[in-house]
C-alpha cells in the first residue's frame, strides 16, 4: 500500500505545482495593467531599459546556477546519478522564479525541487540537502549585504536609519557580518554540528563561500535592475537604494505573499519618499516587477510545463511499449 502511494505521489505533486503556477501567474498578471506597463516603459529612457534587460540576463544566469552549491554538497555525502547543467538550471530557475508568484516561497520552491530531483533519481536525503542549502542561501546574502550596509551606510536603512544612533547600527552590522563569517569558519573546521540532539552536516568552506558570494551577487543584481529603471535622483546612490531594497524584500519575503505584493512596494515607497514623488517611484517599481518577477516566472513556467509534458509523454510511450 505504501509503495502504491509513493508511486503516485510524484505525478500528483506535479499536478499540484502546475495548478499553483497557473493560479500564481494569473494573480500576478491580474495586478499588472498593460497600459501602466507601457507608460512605465515609455517614461524610461531606452538605454536604461536596455541596461535593465542586460542585468536581467545576469540575474537569470544566477538563478540557473543557484542550486549548484546544494548539488555539490549532496554529492559529497550521497551517491546519485550525475546531473547535467541543463537539469540543475531547470530545477534551480523554476524553483527560484516560480516561488515569487506562487507565494510561501520556502514551501513552493521546495515542492518544485522535490518534484524535479526525484524524477532524476536523487535520493530523498540528497534532495533534502539541496533544499536546505538553496533555501538558506538567500538569507545568507541578505545578512551579508545588510551587515555591510549598516557598517558603511547606517543612515540609509529605512525606518531605523534616522531613528537609531549610527554607532548602534554599525555594531549590528558588525554582528551580522561576523555571523556569516562564523558560518564559513565553522563549515571549514567541522563536518557537522549537533543541534538539539540532531547532527546537521556542514558543506565545507569552499561550498559555504560559494553560497555567500552567489547569494550576494543575486541580491545585488536584482537591486541594480531597480536602480537602473528609477529616474536619476540627486542623493540616491546605489548603496542607499540597496539598503531600502533589502529591507523591502525581507518584509515581502516574510509576508509569504506572491512577490511580497503590497509589503515590498510599501517599504520601497517609504524609503524613496524623500528622493522622488510616489507616482514616479510606483512606475519604476511596476517596471521592476515586470522585468524581475513576472518575465522570469513566465519563462520558467513554460520550461517547467514543457518538461512535465515531455515526462508524461515519455511515460505513456514506455507504458505502451511494455
Amino acid at each position: 500500500m505504501k509503495r502504491r502511494v509513493l508511486r503516485f505521489l510524484p505525478p500528483v505533486l506535479g499536478v499540484i505545482v502546475l495548478g499553483g503556477i497557473v493560479i500564481g501567474l494569473h494573480g500576478a498578471l491580474r495586478r499588472v495593467s498593460l497600459g501602466d506597463v507601457l507608460r512605465a516603459f515609455a517614461a524610461t529612457p531606452q538605454h536604461e531599459v536596455f541596461h535593465a534587460l542586460m542585468l536581467l540576463g545576469l540575474s537569470v544566469f544566477i538563478m540557473a546556477i543557484y542550486d549548484i552549491p546544494g548539488v555539490l554538497f549532496a554529492r559529497k555525502l550521497i551517491s546519485f546519478p550525475k546531473l547535467g547543467l541543463a537539469r540543475i538550471a531547470l530545477a534551480s530557475s523554476s524553483a527560484y522564479a516560480l516561488s515569487h508568484v506562487l507565494g510561501a516561497p520556502a514551501i513552493s520552491a521546495a515542492a518544485i525541487r522535490l518534484r524535479l530531483y526525484a524524477q532524476w533519481v536523487v535520493p530523498s536525503a540528497g534532495i533534502a540537502r539541496i533544499i536546505a542549502l538553496s533555501g538558506s542561501m538567500f538569507s545568507l546574502g541578505m545578512l551579508t549585504l545588510l551587515g555591510f550596509i549598516l557598517l558603511r551606510h547606517p543612515t540609509d536603512l529605512p525606518l531605523f536609519g534616522q531613528a537609531v544612533a549610527p554607532l548602534v547600527l554599525r555594531a549590528a552590522g558588525f554582528v551580522l557580518v561576523m555571523l556569516v563569517g562564523l558560518y564559513v569558519f565553522v563549515a571549514q573546521r567541522r563536518p557537522k554540528l549537533t543541534i538539539f540532539g540532531r547532527d546537521v552536516a556542514l558543506p565545507g568552506q569552499a561550498i559555504a563561500l560559494f553560497q555567500v558570494i552567489l547569494s550576494c551577487a543575486d541580491n545585488a543584481t536584482a537591486c541594480a535592475i531597480l536602480y537602473v529603471v528609477l529616474p536619476d535622483t540627486p542623493g540616491l546612490t546605489y548603496f542607499h537604494l540597496l539598503g531600502i531594497y533589502i529591507a523591502a524584500f525581507a518584509g515581502g519575503l516574510s509576508s509569504g505573499l506572491p512577490g511580497g505584493v503590497g509589503v515590498f512596494d510599501s517599504v520601497l515607497l517609504l524609503g524613496l519618499a524623500d528622493a522622488m514623488p510616489p507616482v514616479t517611484a510606483l512606475g519604476a517599481i511596476l517596471l521592476f516587477r515586470v522585468v524581475y518577477f513576472i518575465a522570469p516566472a513566465c519563462i520558467a513556467a513554460l520550461c517547467y510545463t514543457g518538461h512535465e509534458v515531455w515526462i508524461t509523454a515519455k511515460g505513456q510511450d514506455k507504458g505502451a511499449g511494455d
